[in-house]
């Protein structure tokens, strides 16, 4: 099976400016606007109040747009379920000997991985984003790529 498509800040494959700039370019219409990302009225309050703490902590990526209210919300219902399921744990550990509750345990952990992929919410996801960032602006501040960037512009 093919690994899914990356978006271009994240790739490790050297591409010429040219092909990251379309690429950048295609990604930044397909995104959509990023004016509505609010909790759906079917999450309970603990699911609303995660929603929201996701979405502000991600709010200075600019990651999000409106079209992730749907995958943010199966994080936050995957996040509040596994929640429940530990603390229940916690009180009665014998619940882990039991398969029903092993097995939910095991499915909302899957959709809360996938999830945190999707939404490059793994430390990993957020190192690659940091490293992308800091290079972006030390070559924003190099004066031998500002002055190659000048020349380019004349």
């Amino acid at each position: 099976m093919a690994r899914p498509s990356k978006n271009v800040n994240l790739m490790s494959k050297h591409l010429t400016k040219e092909e990251i700039e379309n690429r950048q370019e295609q990604e930044e219409q397909l995104k959509g606007k990023a004016d509505n990302i609010e909790p759906p009225n079917y999450l309970n309050d603990n699911q609303a109040k995660l929603f929201n703490y996701i979405k502000n902590e991600l709010e200075e990526s600019k990651l999000l747009s409106n079209l992730d209210v749907y995958i943010l919300s199966s994080c936050v219902i995957a996040i509040d379920r596994l929640q429940f399921i530990e603390s229940k744990i916690n009180k009665n550990p014998g619940l882990i000997m039991q398969n029903q509750i092993m097995s939910a345990k095991d499915k909302y952990t899957k959709d809360f991985y996938r999830c945190c992929n999707e939404l490059s919410l793994s430390p990993q996801s957020r190192a690659k984003l940091g490293n992308i960032n800091l290079q972006a602006q030390k070559q924003k501040e190099d004066p031998v790529l500002k002055a190659l960037r000048e020349d380019d512009e004349e």
